[in-house]
């Protein structure tokens, strides 16, 4: 039942398809009291509610105290998916039919909604509707779906119809991330795909070359001449110089309010260390401080965390994602 509910759960939330989101979290919710095992809460579980605790003290010492408290509150139904998460899977099969639910659902959805017709914004930057309406929102999600899709090619030892699946979603999500135009999941994509590809170049060099030649036919047809445009401002960050020669203006806008608004952040960070300014509260706090810049995100995980939530709270979470790492990692070791 746990995993019933959380699979209607996640189908709703990727596809906005139909809103029944709370059902399946009811659903899920009932399935944990109704299970024969105890209810599992491991250290990620634990870390997170510490998270959470920690940014309910910072929000009373937060000019923002209001927006704080509410996106604490906020938080809360994410610890319950959590919970929920982790508990649903008992077997392999369930969390292999889950990882193939999150494919299916993005390639049905965003993904196709994002080729057949999505909108573009400035530049040809693309985009679809809910909360896939931000270019930099959309590469994000479908770089968590990219990772699921390559998990799922490396882990099927034959080429069945769920890994040429698998194959095929690969390539549509890269098409889609690279036509948002996001230089950070571009870089997300270098780092996630380098530690795979790298060692079959070595070991297997027909299939990575003939992986490459595929890759760069769908690419050479599907990415229009502005992406690379835009992705060649990387070789322009941090040099105030060549910002400022960029061909394009919104290049330059662009690179050079990123370098701004991290600068606001560690300011904000140096002048409240401890507490932070209140989980959630960051654009506003990026407003009082640089008004020229008004509300806007850090584009930096850990830095905005550092200025919402302090240190300690930065720290927190740090755990949290060297936890779960530190489990797979002895995970894949047993397996080995």
């Amino acid at each position: 039942m746990t995993l019933f509910g959380l699979s209607i759960y996640t189908f709703v939330i990727i596809s906005f398809f139909i809103p029944i989101a709370q059902l399946g979290i009811a659903i899920g919710v009932a399935g944990l009291f109704t299970g024969k095992g105890p209810v599992q809460m491991p250290t990620p579980f634990k870390l997170y509610l510490a998270f959470l605790l920690w940014a309910l003290i910072s929000a009373f010492t937060s000019p923002f105290a209001d927006v704080a408290i509410g996106e604490v509150i906020e938080r809360l139904k994410l610890l319950v998916v959590m919970l929920i998460v982790l508990n649903a899977f008992q077997t392999e099969g369930q969390l292999r039919f889950y990882l193939l639910l999150i494919l299916v659902a993005y390639i049905l959805f965003p993904v196709r909604g994002t080729i057949r017709g999505g909108n573009s914004i400035s530049d040809g930057r693309v985009v679809w509707t809910g909360i896939y309406d931000n270019p930099n929102d959309l590469a994000c999600l479908c770089l968590l779906a990219f990772g699921i899709a390559l998990a799922i090619i490396f882990s099927e030892t034959r080429w069945n119809l769920v890994r040429l699946g698998a194959t095929s979603g690969a390539l549509m999500l890269l098409v889609v991330i690279l036509r948002t135009q996001s230089r950070g999941a571009f870089l997300g994509i270098m780092v996630a795909t380098a530690p795979a590809f790298i060692p079959m170049l070595l070991k297997q060099l027909r299939l990575a070359i003939g992986v490459g030649i595929v890759v760069a036919v769908v690419i050479s047809f599907t990415i229009p001449p502005q992406t690379w445009n835009r992705l060649a401002g990387l070789s322009h960050l941090g040099n105030a110089e060549s910002v400022e020669n960029q061909q394009t203006k919104e290049a330059i806008s662009s690179t050079a309010e990123r370098i701004e608004i991290l600068k606001t952040g560690w300011q904000i960070f140096v002048e409240h260390p401890i507490f932070g300014m209140g989980l959630g509260a960051y654009p506003l706090a990026c407003n009082m401080y640089s008004p020229a810049l008004g509300k806007r995100d850090t584009h930096n995980t850990y830095l905005n965390l550092a200025a919402e939530v302090g240190l300690p709270g930065l720290l927190i979470w740090c755990s949290l994602i060297g936890s779960v790492l530190l489990h797979a990692y002895r995970t894949r070791k047993k397996a080995k």
